[in-house]
């Protein structure tokens, strides 16, 4: 048997005949937002931003999602229905090779969810079935440490364990247009039927080797919401939008 340290190694190892490739930053910055009107009105907006840096050894990725909705009824007061913050950073050792430890941290505020405050730090593993030059299939399972402070008068907070899977498909569709689609499922350690789910769905067609028009589905499902006072336990937003990448 192998001992564990030459084990590791295999693990961490990057792929036979990579090559160290120049670190380099990159990122984008997408506008979004969708309308509703006539006897119900409603507007969403919102924005998301990413910055990477990234070689064969290590690549460190951010990015900041924002989202704001309103609405009236008959004309009435407008009421604020959304207000989303979400932000994460991750650091992948070897992130090309097949099996890949990482570091993720994520903040987030969500006034429907009635959430003040969730933080989430911790380690985890990614596996890539598959990777082309535009094309991914990866599953990743982390385990996070949790802290969540909740709205109202209250203003209750709680610490958990989570345990957070993440799977991720890229696929371009003709020259133009790419699919991508995230989805995390974190449960608590102890109860897990104390869970969160997050999914992004995302459609987009190239302008110009720069930019490209979006469309983007949005679900964010926690079985905890309606106890901390929200209205429901799911919500999502299909939004259309546009990106500008370097």
């Amino acid at each position: 048997m192998l001992p564990l340290s030459v084990i590791v190694g295999l693990l961490l190892a990057p792929p036979v005949g990579a090559q160290e490739s120049e670190r380099r930053w990159s990122g984008s910055v997408q506008a979004n937002g969708n309308l509703l009107f006539g006897d119900t009105e409603q507007r969403t907006f919102g924005g998301r931003t990413t910055l990477a840096r990234a070689d064969s050894v290590l690549e460190f990725s951010g990015a900041l999602q924002a989202l704001y909705g309103e609405a009236s009824l008959g004309g009435g007061e407008r009421t604020v229905i959304k207000r989303l913050w979400l932000g994460a950073v991750n650091a992948d050792w070897h992130p090309q090779a097949r099996w890949s430890p990482f570091l993720l941290a994520t903040v987030e505020t969500n006034f429907e969810k009635r959430i003040a405050s969730r933080y989430n730090a911790g380690l985890g593993v990614k596996y890539t079935a598959y990777r082309a030059e535009q094309t991914e299939l990866s599953l990743s399972v982390a385990l996070l440490d949790e802290r969540i402070r909740s709205l109202g008068v209250s203003a209750a907070s709680s610490r958990l364990t989570r345990w957070s899977t993440r799977l991720r498909v890229r696929q371009p569709l003709g020259e133009r247009a790419r699919l991508s689609h995230v989805t995390f499922w974190r449960p608590s350690a102890t109860a897990i039927d104390r869970f969160l789910v997050q999914s992004t769905t995302e459609l987009s067609v190239g302008l110009s080797t720069r930019t490209a028009l979006t469309v983007s589905l949005l679900d964010i499902y926690d079985s905890e919401a309606v106890g901390r006072g929200a209205r429901s336990y799911n919500d999502g937003q299909l939004l259309l939008g546009v990106t500008a990448s370097w």
